[in-house]
Order: structure tokens, then sequence, then C-alpha cells
């Protein structure tokens, strides 16, 4: 039988209700407020930290203010208007009189203290409290209320509270016990990859972290198997539920593709499960009331539309009580534009022929990232710092491929290793950065790069200072329109990495190491080496792609156009892809999906031109726009489902040309071929 999730194109509102507003909370205004958005599913708090509803297990912490309707009440009206409900629920804390009851429940930090957060006492996965109370709360919660989903918030192995304090890895007795039991070994007392016993603790918690994973999700799927359960990726059934979110310490830029990533990651790893990547309507936890730019928002639910996932908008509050209401009318127009496409977003599968492998350096993966949306060209990506997202890698196809990138991800599965080196014997393309799998998975160094097909037979030297450094082009350098007209450096910044190739190498560009640069009268180079800035392997049908330094980290750092023109140079006259042509501006994200019928072809355009600096405002308006897409045979139509057009269209040879008037904030095209 199919599950519910898979029939029912969603648009998810959670109202993250503060204990008071339970007090007045009326069921039919619920719904009526839900309606208005055209939302579908509501998620709602109901346990954990606090009970929304009369419970009978003595520690579990009823709220004091439950004078309004119920949840049950809530529940059935919302049934009774199609709307499904979510329960949202969080075991990481209980009330304070609870761990006094009960203090072995809690995380003791490596000092032996508890965190005490405004009266809510953290307590650790690996005791009692998560381990067996928790199932009986989950329980009682489930039978007594008909939900229709469970999410778990603050899962896992928390070392921070609200402000953003750090007090360490846990050191209660139960973990103590059982990485005693698993490994022989003491707790580390610092997170420190240098530490074997560290990496060795790092594996113990995404050990634990599957077992406990697997006792929740039987414990659920078992006796209530309607239920959608969140982010159990192990068992690939279910939902992905992530945030688009800022904070106001978090380090500069903003993620402008925040959606966009998250939403692609879910969707390249588990196709099987529904992503609903939620827009964070406030600014931080301290400024929970006051909303983000309202175009922020907007964009947010563009970017997941765009990239096949579903809508999803989480405030503090109720919709009727909410004291920032400046983004609900983005957050209603996007949610009835989908109200009424819907039906054109099922069963859709990505017509991509790049994949970006997630999962090492941040700074690489979002160089790459945006150097591949910026020049448009077509890409999926894989997670792989998820354990069941490393076996997706490795499990999943990739013959529609043509390139995998592999972004500085230092720590690489020899089963991923082999897999790529097989995806390159067999034609493809590997690009790969850095000190790619110079580490296993568990983080212990290797005695040689995993990837055999990038052809480095020693690493001689990591050198870490290089500053002030260049790559001279080759003045035969053929295929680099970008640069090769207008500069003859690429400038570099980050690390570099000096290896010994073999022979069937072909080294390309010559590194221009540190040299002075002041005062301005001794600023210049005297040493042109023969050190590469990138090589090429033929590797039996296909080829790899090896740079020894991060471009991909400087762009995202820096921004600066003469990295950006290098990677696309790169992309197309070395790897030989072919991004979306036209006239499109870099600042339009572009996909294209296709349905699994083939009956038609779904390509969004979304205008993140708003994004200026720090600040997201209304997206300037395009005008002209031509998209020329891949297209295998000639369509019967180009309908705008955004804003009601047919667009003209040009097919010729195995492309199609559209040419779109004007475009606001993002325009879905449904090309038509039967």
């Amino acid at each position: 039988m199919t599950d519910w999730w898979h029939t029912k194109q969603w648009r998810l509102i959670q109202t993250n209700l503060r204990e008071i507003d339970m007090r007045d909370i009326r069921a039919t205004q619920v719904v009526a407020d839900l309606q208005a958005f055209k939302a579908n599913v509501l998620m709602i708090n109901a346990a954990g930290i606090i009970a929304s509803y009369p419970t009978r297990l003595p520690f579990h912490f009823q709220s004091p203010y439950l004078t309004g309707d119920s949840l049950l009440d809530i529940i059935d009206a919302c049934h009774a208007a199609d709307i499904r409900v979510f329960a949202r629920t969080d075991f990481s804390k209980v009330r304070r009189p609870i761990y006094e009851a009960h203090p072995d429940w809690a995380y003791l930090s490596p000092t032996g203290q508890i965190v005490d957060y405004n009266g809510d006492v953290h307590v650790c996965i690996n005791g009692p409290y998560q381990q067996e109370y928790a199932l009986r709360i989950i329980e009682e919660l489930l039978d007594s209320h008909p939900f229709d989903g469970i999410f778990f918030n603050m899962g896992g192995y928390q070392t921070r509270d609200y402000s953003g304090n750090y007090y360490g890895i846990c050191h209660c007795r139960h973990c103590a016990r059982l990485f005693r039991e698993m490994y022989a070994l003491t707790l580390p007392d610092q997170e420190d990859f240098g530490d074997p016993v560290f990496r060795a603790y790092t594996e113990f918690k995404q050990r634990t972290l599957d077992a406990h994973h697997a006792k929740v999700y039987h414990f659920i799927a078992d006796r209530w198997p309607h239920v959608c359960i969140a982010n159990h990726t192990d068992f690939r059934r279910g939902f992905i539920r992530q945030e688009s979110n800022t904070a106001i310490d978090r380090p500069l830029p903003h993620w402008q593709y925040s959606a966009s990533d998250n939403t692609k990651w879910a969707v390249g790893s588990f196709p099987e499960m529904v992503s609903s990547n939620t827009t964070v309507d406030f600014i931080d936890f301290p400024y929970r009331h006051v909303a983000v730019s309202p175009d922020q928002q907007a964009l947010r639910l563009a970017q997941s539309l765009a990239n096949g996932g579903t809508l999803d908008y989480y405030l503090i509050g109720r919709l009727d009580n909410h004291e920032d209401r400046s983004g609900f009318a983005p957050i209603r127009d996007l949610f009835h534009y989908h109200a009424v496409h819907e039906a054109d977003y099922v069963d859709l599968r990505s017509q991509a022929d790049v994949l970006l492998l997630k999962g090492g350096s941040e700074g690489e993966y979002r160089g790459w990232f945006r150097i591949l949306a910026e020049n448009h060209f077509l890409f999926d990506v894989i997670r792989l710092n998820l354990e069941a997202s490393a076996a997706a890698a490795v499990d999943r196809p990739w013959a529609q491929y043509k390139a995998v990138i592999v972004p500085e991800i230092v720590a690489l599965s020899d089963a991923l290793a082999v897999k790529l080196d097989a995806f390159a014997a067999e034609g493809g393309v590997v690009i790969a950065v850095g000190q790619t799998g110079f580490r296993n998975e568990k983080h212990n160094p290797r005695p040689e790069p995993a990837l055999r097909c990038l052809g480095i037979e020693e690493v001689l030297r990591v050198r870490e200072e290089m500053s002030s450094s260049y790559f001279k082009l080759d003045p035969d350098l053929i295929g680099f329109q970008n640069l090769s007209s207008l500069t003859d450096l690429v400038y570099m910044d980050s690390t570099y990495i000096y290896a010994r190739y073999t022979d069937a190498v072909q080294p390309y560009l010559k590194l221009i190491p540190p040299h002075n640069y002041g005062p301005p009268e001794r600023c210049y180079y005297g040493q042109i080496t023969e050190h590469p800035g990138f090589v090429v392997h033929p590797f039996s049908k296909g080829k790899a792609i090896y740079l020894p330094w991060s471009p991909g980290a400087l762009f995202h750092r820096q921004g600066y156009v003469n990295t950006a023109w290098f990677c696309a140079d790169l992309l197309q006259a070395v790897a030989g892809l072919t991004p979306v042509g036209g006239n499109v501006a870099p600042q339009v994200e572009v996909t294209l999906f296709e349905k699994n019928d083939g009956s038609y072809q779904l390509l969004h355009l979304v205008n993140g031109s708003g994004h200026f600096g720090t600040t997201f405002y209304s997206p300037v308006t395009m005008t002209d726009v031509e998209v020329v897409i891949p297209c295998a045979k000639e369509p019967v139509a180009a309908q705008g489902l955004r804003s009601g057009q047919t667009f003209e269209c040009i097919w010729n040879r195995g492309s199609l040309t559209i040419n779109l008037p004007k475009l606001a904030l993002f325009e879905a095209i449904k090309i038509v071929y039967e």
C-alpha cells in the first residue's frame, strides 16, 4: 500500500506554540487561518518538554495553560477540513523537578555540570529518559491522539544551549559505560580529530544514534504505520524536515541558496522520502517575534519548489496572534500558487547531468554549488555525512551523470572511492579537490589518497600558507573563454597540495609561489614553477580532474569572478559539460525536472537578484529572458504556470529555446510533449 504522504502534495505550517498559546486557542480559528493560506498540513506542539494535553505519566510535565480547545479538538477540526496534523515533540530536555527526581537522566559536562536553561535541563540520548521514558510518552500521545505524522526536535548529542554556549562532550555514566564497552576507552575531553580516541568517539556517536533511530522508528512504524516519521533516513521512509534559518552571530555571508541546498541533497539522497524544508519566520532564537525579510521567505519557498520539495513555513505562536505578519502575504501567495498547480509537481525526476557530493568542507561545497548554479549547470546533490546518505551515494545509479564533483571531502569511504573510480573508468568525469580521500570514513589518515583515478603517486607536502600565490595560464590553453582573453593569472589563497603524479597525468597552469607584495616597488614575482593548478588523468574510458587547492572555498569566501571564471571554464573546456544557454543572468537559478511518464518537463527559473549584501529585497524584474535547454523531441506547448502565459519557443536539433517577456520571483514552465 502506498503511504499517504506520497499521494498528497503538502503545504505545511508549523505553529510552534508557546505554552501560553493554549490558554485561549480555538480549533475553528486554527482551521480558518490554515485555510486562508491553503495549508493542508499543520505541525503543532504535543509532547516532550511540555505536554500540550492531559497526560497520565508522572514525569511528563503537563502545561498549566490547557484552558482553550484541546489538542484533540484541534486535530478533529483539522481532519474534518482535510488538513493533516503532525505532532512536534522534543525529548532533549526535562523540567527541573523531573531532573531532580531522576538526576541520572541528565547530560553531564566533562567537569560534571548539568545544563539548566530557564529551568529546562538537558538530558542525554543514552540515558533512560530518551531510551525508555520517551517511548512511553510517544505511546500515550499516539494512542490518545490521531496524529498523521511526528517530528522530533533537537535530537542527538546536544552540546550547546540556546545562547550558543558550549559545554563539551557528555560524560554521564551511560555514555562512559557504553563507550568503554564498545571501545575499551575512556571518553575524550576535547573534540579533536587529531586524537584517535575522539575519532573513535565520532564513530560511537553514529552507532548509538543509528541504534536509537532504529528503536524509535520501529516502535512507531509497527504500531502506527500511518504516521509519517521525520528524519529517520536509515529507513528511507517518511519525510526529511530541515530549516532555512538565520542567526545573529552566524558568520556572513547569508547562504542565499539555503532552501535549494537543503532540498537538493534531500531529494538527491532520499528520493523515496518527502523533502520538507521550512522557511523560519524569525531572525534568531533571541528574536523570535520579528520576521526576516518577506522576500527572503518567498525566495526560500520558490527554491524548495524548484528543486523538488514541498512548501513549509514555521513561526512562533499562532497565526492569529503573531505580532509580525510581514511575511504572511508572500507565504500565502506561494501556497495559493501551489494549491492550484500541485498536480504538476507529482512524480518528477531531475534531468541534471552533474552530481555534487556534500559532506566535507562546507566552504568548498558552497563555492561549487554557487559556481554550478550561477553558470546554469543542471546538477543534483547527495549528502555524505549521514550514514544512510553515504550508502545512498554508493548504491544509487549514477548513469544519468556526466560528471561527479568531490569538493574536498577529506574523509572518504573505501566503498565510495571504488564507486568514483568505477564511474571514471566507465566513461565519466570525476572532479576532485584538495585533500579529498586523504582520510578514511573513520577520519584515520590514509597512506595515500583513496582515489586511484586522480593519478597521484605520492603526496609530498601540504602547505597551508600560500598567500600571494597565483597560477600562470598556459598560452595554448584551449577553451578557457572567460579567462584567456582577459587575464594571464588565477589568484590562489588556500592550502596547496604538492604531489608527484603518474606519467599519464597532464598538468595545466603553473604555480607562482608566495612572493613579495610590498612595498609596491618590490611587488613582483620572479619564480614560475612547474607545479600545476590542475591535472587531468585519463582513466580507462573516462578521466579525472584534480585541483590541488581549494577554489570553491575561495569563491564562497571572497566571490571574485577570477575564481568563478576559472571554474566555469574548467567545467566546460576540460570536463566537457554544457550549461543551460541563452541570456539567463547569474542571479537566476535554473532547474529541470521531467514527469516520470515523459509527458512533460518542468523548467524553473528562480530570480535571486533581490539578495543584496546581507539583505533580501524584492527581485529585480528581468525582461526578454532567453533560455536554451537540451530537448530530444519537439514539444507541443510551453506554458507558464506562474504567469499563465504561453511562451514562444523554437525547437532545433535537440535544443529548445524559450523566450520569457518578464521574470519576477520565479516562473515554472511546463513543457508539454503529448
